[in-house]
C-alpha cells in the first residue's frame, strides 16, 4: 500500500481555505552523532507529540499552537496513567493503550531483557500540535537537550503523532542530535519526516496515532521499537529514512481536524 501523500492532502485542504500552500521546512542534510556504545549500555529516552499528560495534572490544549509545553514524565509512570488531549489525530486506539503511541512499557521490558542498558529516568511529551515558530522550536529543542544531557541519556526516541508534528519532531531530532546525542524518529508520515531529514527514521505505514501497531499488540509494538534503536546502532548515513515492512491490513486512515478559513486566521 502507497503512503499516504499528507504533504500533497494537507496543501490541496488549506488552499480549499484560500490559503497559499503552507511553507514547508524542506533540509537536504542532516546531523549525524554515532553512537557509541551497544544498545545493551546504552540509557534511552522517549519523546511523544501526542498530547499525552499524566493524570492528576492539567491537560495538554488540544487545539495547541505555538505551545512549547514539555512534561517530564517518570519513567515508572504507569501506562495507564496518561490522559489524551490532541484534535490534530485520531488517539482513540492511543487513549486505549498508550503503548501504541508512546511505548513506555514495551520501552522498560526491554531495559528488564538486557536489549538496552536502562531506561532514563525521565521520559517527555510535549511540542504538540501547531508550532509554527520555528526559531523558537529550535531554542527549546536546545534547552530539552541540556536536560537529556542532565539524565546521561545516550539515545533519544521521538513518535511524532500528528503531521506537522512530524515538521517539529524532525527539527527536535536533528538539533538534539547536533548536541551531541543520537536520535531515532519513529514516523508514519513518510513524505513529512524525508522534507525535513532528521538524522535517522524508520517509517511505518500506520496510521497517524498507531506508530506501534494496534492496542495491546505488544509483540508488534516491541518489534517497531527494536526496528528504530537497531536503526540508530547501525546507521551510518546522515538522514537515512528506513521503510519498515509492517502492513496494516487495511487503507491508512487520514483524519484532519475539521476547520475553516476564520478559525485558522486566529492561529
Amino acid at each position: 500500500m502507497e503512503p499516504v501523500k499528507y504533504v500533497d492532502r494537507l496543501n490541496e485542504k488549506y488552499q480549499s481555505l484560500g490559503f497559499p500552500p503552507y511553507e514547508w521546512t524542506v533540509l537536504d542534510d542532516a546531523p549525524l552523532t554515532p553512537l557509541t556504545k551497544p544498545l545493551s549500555a546504552c540509557r534511552v529516552s522517549m519523546l511523544t507529540t501526542s498530547g499525552a499528560s499524566c493524570r492528576g495534572v492539567p491537560g495538554f490544549d488540544p487545539d495547541a499552537r505555538n505551545d512549547l509545553r514539555l512534561d517530564a514524565i517518570a519513567s515508572d509512570w504507569p501506562e495507564d496513567g496518561f490522559e489524551i488531549n490532541d484534535n490534530y489525530y485520531d488517539h482513540a486506539d492511543a487513549s486505549a493503550d498508550i503503548n501504541c503511541q508512546f511505548p513506555i512499557a514495551r520501552l522498560r521490558e526491554l531495559a528488564a531483557d538486557g536489549v538496552i542498558g536502562s531506561v532514563a529516568p525521565r521520559l517527555w511529551s510535549g511540542f504538540m500540535g501547531r508550532i509554527y515558530k520555528r526559531t523558537a522550536t529550535l531554542e527549546k529543542a536546545a534547552e530539552f537537550a541540556a536536560e537529556l544531557k542532565k539524565d546521561g541519556v545516550d539515545l533519544l526516541v521521538l513518535v511524532p503523532a500528528c503531521p506537522l508534528d512530524h515538521q517539529t519532531a524532525g527539527l527536535v531530532a536533528r538539533t538534539v542530535e547536533e548536541a551531541g546525542i543520537p536520535t531515532v524518529l519513529v514516523s508514519t508520515g513518510r513524505d513529512l519526516s524525508a522534507q525535513v531529514k532528521p538524522p535517522r527514521t524508520v517509517f511505518v505505514n500506520f496510521p497517524m496515532g498507531n506508530a506501534f501497531g494496534r492496542p495491546d499488540d505488544a509483540v508488534q509494538q516491541r518489534q517497531i521499537l527494536e526496528d528504530a534503536l537497531n536503526l540508530a546502532a547501525n546507521g551510518t548515513t546522515p538522514g537515512e529514512l528506513v521503510d519498515l515492512p509492517y502492513d496494516w491490513g487495511e487503507e491508512v486512515r487520514v483524519f484532519f481536524k475539521q476547520t475553516t478559513r476564520d478559525y485558522q486566521l486566529k492561529k
